[in-house]
């Protein structure tokens, strides 16, 4: 709806920001700035004199924040019912980049770690790993899908000891057209341009950059069309050169 929503992590962090720069997250923090600032532009304060009278309580209030940043972890820290899988010892809710986890109450002795669900209720239970049929191009194990910063990938079932990772890229239910053998899945460029391509790269070389629907173009007889999305729905077009054959899409 246009509006932006704090997520349980932004909520956390303002409130430790609040509690221990309390002199500076404040209306009137920003008003007296401004009216010292105007000051220092009109040669009436020195620009020194209005740093420092910031910058001597924001020292005192950030030796005192970083003295409390041991505390403010294991207040972080929630006790859970789940069972470490690698040593049975209780499992506790922690924070990390991407927000909750469950990690080993053990550690450092027990690194291991899962990632959470938390319920409506407030109650945590540890993600179920959705394993796939593919074996790790290093030591053989199957792998899993995990979620990390950027989306879905693809791990080693036997980390820590094996930490190979690949993408996981998802098909689009098309058979590659040039090649026949592989099937067309999405990637994402380097610059997070989504791009469809033959899984069998780089033996195929077929890229698209619309995605591609499994129907024949009924004007030139090519084995695809790709979506063209639009405001208005978008349509159906032909990738072949020299072919302008356009429809709507299914369902449009």
């Amino acid at each position: 709806g246009g509006r932006l929503k704090p997520t349980e992590l932004g909520r956390l962090v303002n409130g430790l920001l609040v509690k221990h720069f309390h002199g500076i997250l404040n209306v009137q923090f920003t008003a007296s700035m401004e009216e010292q600032l105007d000051k220092v532009e009109e040669g009436a304060l020195g620009w020194r004199e209005a740093v420092a009278s910031f910058y001597t309580p924001f020292a005192v209030e950030l030796e005192a924040a970083k003295g409390a940043v041991g505390s403010v972890r294991q207040s972080l820290e929630r006790p859970t019912d789940v069972v470490c899988e690698k040593c049975g010892a209780p499992m506790v809710v922690k924070w990390g980049r991407l927000g909750k986890f469950l990690a080993c109450s053990t550690y450092p002795a027990c690194k291991s770690t899962r990632p959470l669900v938390q319920e409506a209720d407030g109650t945590v239970h540890a993600a179920v790993v959705e394993a796939v049929d593919v074996a790790c191009p290093k030591c053989g194990q199957p792998m899993a899908v995990k979620q990390g910063r950027f989306g879905s990938f693809l791990a080693c079932t036997g980390y820590p000891q094996c930490k190979s990772t690949k993408p996981l890229n998802k098909g689009v239910g098309v058979h590659c057209p040039r090649c026949a053998a592989g099937q067309v899945v999405m990637k994402r460029s380097k610059k997070g341009r989504v791009f469809f391509s033959c899984d069998q790269y780089p033996q195929c070389d077929f890229v698209s950059w619309g995605k591609p629907v499994d129907k024949p173009c009924p004007a030139c007889g090519a084995k695809f069309l790709v979506e063209k999305p639009a405001k208005n729905g978008g349509h159906l077009a032909c990738a072949a050169e020299g072919c302008g054959h356009k429809e709507a899409m299914p369902g449009a």
